[in-house]
């Protein structure tokens, strides 16, 4: 049986990530937390897989780049150094789009293979040196698999994308029809295990950009969750009329603005992901909310 370490205990994404692979007669999982020091108590000579969840999310009110970089570099290459010497064989490193440092347009706006990381903020920088470092201690007795997830949404996900939107969904009678053609990238946690799940079992090395079946626009978004949350909403071209006139504001931007992959950059040979098709994952996740 293959042991999977969890770097980062209690964490959504992380006992997400425990409960995919338990499913596997093959596999026991457990919880690590990092941040106490209680990794170094890790047998990793009894581990075969390390899953680094543990780090800093993107925070206006931290300005302490050394405070990102202790826990989002300095940690996380410590520990798969540590689990490389002990005969570790992968180690699974959750990065974020925020690498790409392109933010959210009211216009079609696609992450594809030609696009570099240029991280613009101290998480997206923190993520984006601890990948180039890890991916020097990758060969092929430590494969590395670095994930850079769009946003992630699940039921029970507090603060997650989703959450803000079934908000807004509750008060509008209609949904502004607008910006059809701008779509944002996300994924749903089940999709995100599974891929990560995938990966290890098919033994991949590299960089990798998961999302759901497809991206969605805001209308297209906020009729989904009105549909999970039993309510009878539909998009009115009328109201969306208004949304431009207001397109200079962050509101619009955060509301209407999107950031996708292609579908091509997602698109893992070999790999089918996708256990919940994105307006189930959606039912799913508002679902007992209203």
């Amino acid at each position: 049986m293959k042991k999977v370490a969890i770097i980062g205990k209690n964490s959504y994404i992380g006992s997400h990530i425990r409960d995919r692979f338990q499913e596997d007669d093959g596999y026991e999982a457990f919880e690590v937390e990092a941040q106490d020091g209680a990794w170094h108590d890790v047998d990793f000579s009894d581990v075969d897989v390390v899953v680094q969840v543990a780090g800093i999310v993107h925070r206006p009110d931290v300005t302490d780049w050394h405070l990102y970089k202790s826990v989002n570099v300095d940690l996380p290459v410590e520990i798969a150094k540590e689990a490389k010497a002990c005969g570790v064989k992968q180690f699974v490193f959750l990065s974020t789009m925020g690498v790409f440092g392109v933010d959210k347009r009211l216009s079609p706006n696609v992450i594809d293979a030609d696009t570099k990381p240029n991280p613009k903020s101290m998480y997206g920088q923190s993520k984006y040196d601890a990948e180039q470092l890890l991916m020097e201690l990758s060969d092929e007795e430590f494969k590395v698999i670095i994930v850079r997830p769009p946003n992630v949404y699940g039921k029970g996900c507090r603060g997650g994308y989703i959450t803000g939107f079934a908000s807004v969904v509750r008060k509008l009678p209609l949904i502004p029809n607008a910006y059809n053609n701008v779509h944002q990238s996300v994924i749903y946690i089940d999709n995100l295990s599974e891929f990560i799940f995938q990966a290890t079992v098919r033994d991949l090395s590299g960089v990798f950009m998961p999302q759901d079946d497809k991206a969605v626009s805001a209308c297209e978004l906020m009729l989904a969750i009105a549909s999970g949350l039993g309510l009878n909403r539909r998009a009115s071209k009328f109201l969306g009329l208004f949304v431009p006139l207001v397109s200079w504001t962050s509101i619009a931007k955060k509301a209407y603005g999107g950031l996708e992959y292609s579908k091509e950059l997602s698109d893992i040979k070999g790999i089918d992901y996708i256990r919940v098709p994105f307006d189930e994952a959606i039912q799913i996740t508002v679902s007992g909310d209203d």
